[in-house]
This record gives C-alpha cells, sequence and structure tokens, in this order.
C-alpha cells in the first residue's frame, strides 16, 4: 500500500498535465466556434477581422432556422419522455428481477454499442419492410432508442443507493406496490430521473445521424440542417447556431443543478 501510494504521488504531476491537455482539446473548438459567431465576416474565418452580431440576428429571422430549432425541440421533447419512462421503468422492474438480470441489463444497453447508421437503416428499411415511410415518429422513436440506456444506467445508479428494506418497510404497512412507487421508490431517485431526462434530452436535440436519414423533406432537425447549410456554404450563421445549442447546453445543465439543490434543501 505504501509503495502505491508513492508511485502515485510520483506520477501525480504527469498526470495532472496529461488532464490539463486533454480538456485544452476538449475546448478548443469552443474556443473557435464561440469566436466566428460574432464574426464579421461573410466567410469562416479564425481568428475573426471584426465583431458583429449580424449572424445572430440572421438566424433569429430566418424562417428555416426557426422551423428546425423548433423541430428539434419537439422531437426531443417526444422521445426524452419515451426514454425516461422505459428507461425509469425498466430500472425498477431489472431492481426485482431475480431471473436472467444480466441477460435483461445487457439488452437494455445493447443500444448504446449499436452505431447509429446501423440503427438508422434498421429502422428506416424496417418501417418499409411494414409497409409504411420512415419520418418524424421513426426519429422519435429511434432517438428514444438511443436515450433510454443512458436513462436506465442513471436511475439504476440512483436506485442502487436505496434501501430495498424501505419498499418491504412500506408493504409490511398495508400500502400495495402502486402505492409504494408513486410515494416511496419515485421521489427517492427524482434526482436521478431529472438528471436522466436532462441527458436524453441533449443527447436527442444534438442527434444528426438518425436525424440526417430519417428527417422528412422539409423538416429537417437543427443538426441537419446545420449539416445541409455547412454542404452548401460556409457562412459564419453555423457557428452562429452552434454557440446557441452550446448556451442550450448549459442552460441545461444550470436547471439540472437547481433541480439538485433543491431537491436537497426539502
Amino acid at each position: 500500500m505504501d509503495e502505491l501510494r508513492t508511485t502515485l504521488r510520483r506520477t501525480a504531476p504527469a498526470v495532472s498535465v496529461v488532464a490539463c491537455l486533454i480538456v485544452v482539446f476538449l475546448l478548443t473548438p469552443l474556443l473557435v466556434i464561440l469566436p466566428i459567431a460574432v464574426s464579421s465576416d461573410v466567410f469562416l474565418k479564425f481568428p475573426p477581422s471584426g465583431l458583429s452580431t449580424r449572424w445572430f440576428t440572421e438566424v433569429f429571422a430566418d424562417p428555416a432556422w426557426q422551423a428546425s430549432f423548433v423541430q428539434s425541440l419537439k422531437v426531443a421533447t417526444v422521445a426524452t419522455l419515451v426514454a425516461v419512462i422505459t428507461g425509469t421503468s425498466a430500472a425498477l422492474a431489472l431492481r426485482r428481477a431475480t431471473r436472467a438480470r444480466r441477460l435483461l441489463r445487457t439488452a437494455m444497453i445493447a443500444p448504446m454499442v449499436i452505431p447509429h447508421l446501423v440503427l438508422a437503416l434498421g429502422l428506416y428499411l424496417g418501417i418499409q419492410d411494414l409497409g409504411g415511410a420512415a419520418g418524424i415518429r421513426t426519429l422519435m422513436l429511434g432517438q428514444a432508442v438511443l436515450a433510454a440506456p443512458m436513462v436506465y444506467l442513471t436511475v439504476a445508479s440512483g436506485l442502487s443507493a436505496v434501501d430495498p428494506a424501505l419498499s418491504r418497510a412500506a408493504l409490511s404497512l398495508g400500502h400495495r406496490w402502486p402505492s409504494v412507487l408513486l410515494r416511496v421508490e419515485l421521489p427517492l431517485v427524482a434526482r436521478s430521473i431529472a438528471g436522466a431526462a436532462v441527458l436524453a434530452f441533449g443527447l436527442c436535440f444534438d442527434e444528426s445521424v438518425l436525424s440526417y436519414y430519417l428527417s422528412p423533406p422539409g423538416q429537417e432537425t437543427l443538426p441537419t440542417r446545420i449539416w445541409l447549410e455547412a454542404s452548401q456554404q460556409a457562412s459564419p450563421a453555423i457557428a452562429a447556431v452552434s454557440s446557441l445549442v452550446i448556451g442550450l447546453a448549459v442552460a441545461l445543465l444550470g436547471l439540472s443543478l437547481v433541480l439538485t439543490g433543491t431537491r436537497r434543501k426539502s
């Protein structure tokens, strides 16, 4: 044990340097995108020759950007709702499972390792084989499939910290299973569910592969619109939209922290 502590002390500076390099690597795209978003140049250029808010004004006034943003909100909201219900239900069910728990758990998190392109093509061809056509509902289903494992893992982690004796005690006091679920288990993991919902919404809102393959023409989500605009022209408006997406992500994380702090105080 002493040798391990000595080794950790010796390697701590090197680990700190590597960690700082990784952080800089991850933040570099943000340091590039944000200045370009307020650039006065006509094309993507770094560093910008001047500063202006014209691209934000153009984005807010463009009906195409507005429609894609609203579409992303709708799709992400429905997909998050489905994922939260599915993932939370699976976490509660597998907590009580006594047989094939590992198999069911593996099946639940399997979508996390499936390439998004494979899932998109599978959904597209599957809907066609059933006589339908891929559309917004298919996209919502696909994004819910991607987000459900994340919700399951987050809620299951919260449930692992809950003493199972609390549920048994509630049952012994005359409460039935629905009452135990609503009054005991769900309140105890409410913070985990809220955090899982935030993560799921962020994943669904920013998902691009399924959106590109499954969004019908004229109903593109925001990531698809960014991709189409980037393939046609290198306008700083793309950086402005990306900055708004980053701001939304920060706002969601702030909301999650506020909900968590409120729950702890109560």
